[in-house]
Parts: structure tokens; sequence; C-alpha cells
């Protein structure tokens, strides 16, 4: 763990405080993995609101216990982060227990039982495909800012803020999107299961006219209120400035990228995940980087935010030609 750190930070107190909380939050680690089960058990039965509920009441815990135990408020000794690292996993313990309430006393058509609990191949392959695709997923974009960043630190630390200041802004807009996504899973999945192919089509459509217009909010506050919004985050005018015209640029790919993410989402949904993997690895790989890379080297580092929209639209085409192929 601290070699793994270290990768990250030189500074020896950041490490130790990192140390200290991650080895506090890792034995809370299969508590968070049988919420995780009974959470997609619930999304997958279309039950979209016990996980609403599961979670709201976990993150409300968290709230309430992080001062009271990282500053020793009430009952509880000041702890600092070891507090913060316990608050977070008590709160996951209690995600977990309203989950198990709702399994055991509510009617759902998906029970566990022992003489399931046998090892199946085909089942652990299937779930593998598409478990590890859907890991990727999240990890690639993470893998892409340290790319970015390594390619913008070459220039100035102040486009380094800049584009950790737009992604802390895109994740409202495109968690939202996802949020839809995780909704469209179950559904496509057991309608073409049940080969209401009509149905499917309605439900993508659905999908993709909702993240349409989520992307469509995006891009018009990108253009109203670009200032403001980075304003949040810092009040240096020269990193206002440049982060002004990251988001005007950036901002063109918004829309588009509703089509990218709907054809991942619902790939998943009809089980091919290394299709939807595909498009994930042209969106943060594939294209975005070397086009970065070249655009801020031989064109100019304020052209590298054009690799985010033309990223979109390439990956828009292959994602409907994709999606097309799998479902015909």
């Amino acid at each position: 763990m601290p070699v793994f750190l270290n990768s990250f930070s030189s500074d020896k107190e950041i490490i130790t405080l990192a140390l200290c909380y991650s080895s506090r939050a890792f034995l809370f680690s299969p508590i968070i993995t049988l919420g995780l089960a009974f959470e997609k058990i619930f999304q997958s039965i279309g039950n979209m609101k016990v996980s609403m509920f599961s979670m709201i009441c976990g993150c409300i815990v968290n709230i309430i216990l992080d001062p009271m135990m990282i500053f020793g408020i009430g009952f509880f000794p000041a702890m600092g982060i070891a507090g913060a690292a316990y608050a977070t996993g008590i709160g996951q313990c209690v995600t977990l227990l309203v989950y198990l309430l709702f399994y055991m006393f509510c009617h759902i058509p998906i029970k566990i039982n022992r003489k399931y609990l046998k090892p199946d191949i085909a089942i652990i392959k299937k779930s593998y495909s598409i478990g590890i695709s859907a890991t990727l997923n999240l990890a690639l974009p993470s893998l892409l800012i340290s790319i970015l960043n390594g390619i913008l630190a070459n220039f100035s630390e102040k486009y380094v803020l800049v584009l950790g200041v737009y992604y802390k802004l895109q994740t409202f807009i495109y968690l939202t999107a996802n949020g839809i996504i995780q909704g469209i899973r179950p559904l496509i999945g057991y309608n073409f299961g049940a080969k209401e192919y009509g149905r499917v089509k309605k439900i993508y459509h659905t999908a993709l006219i909702m993240n349409f217009i989520i992307m469509s909010i995006g891009t018009i506050l990108s253009w109203l209120i670009p200032e403001k919004l980075i304003g949040l985050f810092t009040d240096n005018t020269e990193t206002i400035t440049i982060g002004t015209t990251a988001l005007h640029i950036i901002s063109f790919g918004f829309i588009i990228s509703a089509v990218s993410i709907t054809c991942s989402g619902a790939l998943e949904g009809l089980g091919k995940g290394y299709q939807s993997l595909f498009i994930s690895l042209l969106r943060y790989l594939l294209i975005i980087v070397p086009a970065a890379y070249l655009l801020s080297n031989f064109i100019g580092v304020n052209q590298i935010w054009y690799a985010f929209c033309l990223t979109e639209f390439i990956t828009a085409c292959f994602a409907i030609i994709i999606y097309e192929l799998s479902i015909t």
C-alpha cells in the first residue's frame, strides 16, 4: 500500500493520512460488496426506489457521524481522519441493513437460496464478460485524467487545475445521464430476453432523448455562466479565463456524447460487455489521448480542448454502428 500511494504523492503527511483512512475503510469491504449485490438485485427487478432510499439512509448517517467522529462531538472521541473512515463504513452498514429489511419484509421475485449457490461455469463466464468490461469502463476516466495531467503539466499547472475543475463540473452532468443508464439496463435486459424488441428500441430511444436534454442543459450552462462555474473552485483570473475557453470548446461535444453513453449502457443491458468496453476505450483512450497530444504539442496547448469534442463525434459514429450490428 505505501508503495502504491507513493506513485501519487511524495508528501509523507498525505501518505500517512491516506494509510490511516484506507486501512480502516477497507475493513468494511465485505459490507460494501454485499450492499452492492443487493443494490443490483433491486435494480434488476426495476425497483430503483429501494436502492435510492437505502443509499440516502447510508449517506445521511455518514454525514451526521462525520463531524461527530472527526472532532469528538457528543460521546465520540476525536479520531480525525480515522473517524471519517469509520463514519463512512458505518454508513455503508446502514445501507446494507436497509436493503436486508426490504429483502426480508417485502415481496420480490428474486430470493437467495442455497440450492442456487452452486457454481455454474456458463453463468460465471457471462458475469465476468460483462463485469470486467463494466469495471474497466469505470477505471478508464481515471486513467485518462492521469494521462492528460501529464500532458498539461508540461505547459502550466493552471491547465492541470482547469482539467480538474472541468471533471468536477462534468460529473454533475454525466452522473445524471448515468442514472438514466442505470435505469434502462434491467429494462432492456428483460425485454430483450422476452423477445420484446419493439420495447427495447422504445426504451433505447427514450433514454437517448432524455440524455440529449441533459447534455443540452450542460451545453447551455457552459456558454451562459462559464465564469461562475469555474469560479466555484478558484478565484484566479487567469485560471478562470483558461477554464472558460475550455468549457466553451469541450461543451461542443456534450450533446453528441449522449449517443455513445446511451449505446454503451444499452449494450451492457443486452449482455454485450465487450462492445460497450470498446466504445469506452474509444472515448477515454484510443482517440482522445493521441488527439490531445498532437493538438497540444503541434498547434498549441489551448487546442487540447478540441480533443474532447472531436473524440465525442468520432465515438458517436462508431457507437451507432456497433449498437445496430449488435441488435440485428
